[in-house]
């Protein structure tokens, strides 16, 4: 009598926009709050719907993306980190200002430390040698230093505003 094949187990993930992934357990590992779920004795692969309440289809998508990309060894060219240098590039390039904010936030929630690491340096590097005003207006702060208390901070901390992009 032959063997049945073995049914792939998944993962079911449902975003705040009502989709349901289906996920490997080894993505499913990267993200430490549906580890949460997982390791809970009461949790069935097979039936249980993960809610992500703070994560949408897109969010979701480009992480899963990510993970498959680098760790399920589709970064195998003959230089793997020029690949993955091109792959972070274009994955990078892609996401308008908006959508690179929110895609680091549901990166924080679900817990995927190798995403966020990668989106933080993202915004680190979109945000260098960049005006006060652009960063302010890229995190929505506003504003509440006097037009004498910035003019002094510019003054005594002329250092911090050399090589900026004043746009």
């Amino acid at each position: 009598m032959a063997d049945a094949p073995k049914r792939k187990i998944t993962i079911s993930l449902k975003t705040c926009d009502g989709d349901v992934f289906e996920v490997s357990p080894a993505i499913a590992k990267q993200m430490q709050t549906i580890q949460s779920f997982v390791e809970d004795d009461s949790f069935v692969a097979t039936t249980t719907v993960i809610p992500l309440p703070n994560v949408t289809s897109f969010q979701l998508t480009k992480i899963i993306d990510y993970l498959n990309y680098h760790h399920n060894g589709k970064a195998v060219a003959v230089d793997r980190k020029l690949a993955a240098k091109k792959f972070d590039e274009e994955f990078v390039k892609e996401l308008d200002h908006e959508q690179l904010k929110e895609l680091l936030l549901a990166a924080n929630y679900l817990n995927v430390k190798d995403v966020l690491d990668f989106l933080c340096q993202a915004v680190a590097d979109l945000i260098q040698d960049k005006s006060v005003k652009f960063v302010r207006n890229f995190f929505g702060v506003v504003n509440d230093y006097t037009t004498a208390e910035e003019k002094e901070i510019r003054k005594t901390r002329a250092w911090a505003f050399e090589g900026v992009d004043e746009e």
